[in-house]
């Protein structure tokens, strides 16, 4: 596989629709300045400078998927409160289609609040994170609602991609419909999901990192992912046609039913500066590799090339086309050592 590969691969998103059903989240940060301790407790005081919002979860990788030149159209449920209004203006403003996001009366969209701080002119660091975690009721009316977007979402789309953070949108009925419509369409469906990769028999790919996959398949072992035989057992009774399993400064792995196992290492360097949100990356550029024609392997080096570019940035971050040919065209890449 040469760069030529790879580039025609990136060249193919911009007429590319991915369908990106899962649970939509807000990033939230407080940033600030610190140089005393409280005397009300051990804790360093803040002093507030400024408030930042990020898309997060489902959200990440569909503004993945626009930054990387492509179209992303987001399926989910929203509470009508301030911060789904907040998330739902930020999608907009990353060109993400969100005609097919609900709002629900009754429903608190969840957010994760991270509290930045650090001394003047100094580099920002994570003291706290206050997380809300909203489970969304799939009553009737909301779930034929959900089951309707989902259905105008495939159909119209190139890929399928199911980001699940266990907050209840993906819940079985759901991913069975969504799977079942992208299937009868033969859409590539790419899974990123924490510890229930069980749930989403007939996708094509799932993408979860190392623990989450040994703790979907079972393994106790580190080494036993190395057991490409094994692996080919997992995968098939797990249901999935193949698996990506993302290991940080080790690269990744990529095996598949049938039997086929590859070790990809890793572009760039291997000192991240900021891990946050890179497995929406690794989802989102999968999803496009696939809907342009990759195989699994190749849509594994195209993950590692954008994921070399994300980590290198702070907080929640995205790669652009041109940040991903630099990192196709540097000499350590992947690409190169094939």
């Amino acid at each position: 596989m040469g760069r030529k590969r790879f580039l025609d691969l990136l060249e193919q998103f911009r007429s590319r629709r991915v369908a990106v059903v899962g649970d939509y989240l807000l990033d939230q940060y407080i940033l600030g300045t610190t140089s005393r301790v409280s005397r009300e407790a051990p804790i360093p005081v803040i002093d507030y400078q400024q408030s930042v919002h990020h898309p997060g979860g489902a959200a990440n990788a569909a503004q993945n998927v626009t930054a990387l030149g492509a179209t992303a159209v987001a399926v989910g449920v929203l509470g009508d409160d301030p911060e789904g209004a907040v998330l739902s203006e930020l999608l907009r403003g990353r060109g993400v289609d969100t005609r097919a996001l609900l709002f629900a009366p009754g429903e608190a969209t969840s957010t994760k609040l991270r509290i930045m701080a650090g001394e003047m002119n100094a580099q920002k660091q994570q003291v706290a994170r206050v997380d809300r975690s909203h489970r969304v009721a799939l009553a009737d009316g909301l779930a034929a609602r959900l089951t309707s977007a989902i259905s105008g979402a495939v159909d119209t789309s190139d890929v399928l991609l199911l980001a699940d953070y266990g907050l209840g949108v993906l819940e079985s009925p759901i991913v069975e419909h969504a799977i079942a419509r992208a299937r009868a369409r033969t859409v590539p469906i790419v899974v990123d999901s924490r510890y229930r990769l069980a749930w989403f028999r007939g996708a094509t790919v799932a993408v979860p990192n190392e623990t989450e996959a040994m703790e979907a398949l079972g393994i106790e072992r580190e080494s036993d992912l190395m057991d490409a035989e094994a692996m080919k057992g997992r995968v098939a009774d797990c249901g999935l046609e193949g698996l990506i399993v993302t290991r940080g400064s080790l690269g990744m792995i990529v095996c598949d039913a049938r039997g086929a196992y590859e070790i990809i290492g890793i572009a760039g360097s291997r000192e991240a500066t900021d891990v946050t949100g890179a497995g929406d990356t690794v989802a989102a550029m999968v999803a496009l590799s696939l809907a342009a024609g990759g195989t699994l392997a190749e849509a594994a080096r195209m993950a590692t090339f954008a994921a070399s570019v994300v980590v290198m940035k702070r907080g929640t971050a995205t790669a652009s086309p041109d940040e991903v040919r630099a990192a196709i065209a540097a000499p350590e890449s992947p690409g190169e050592r094939a």
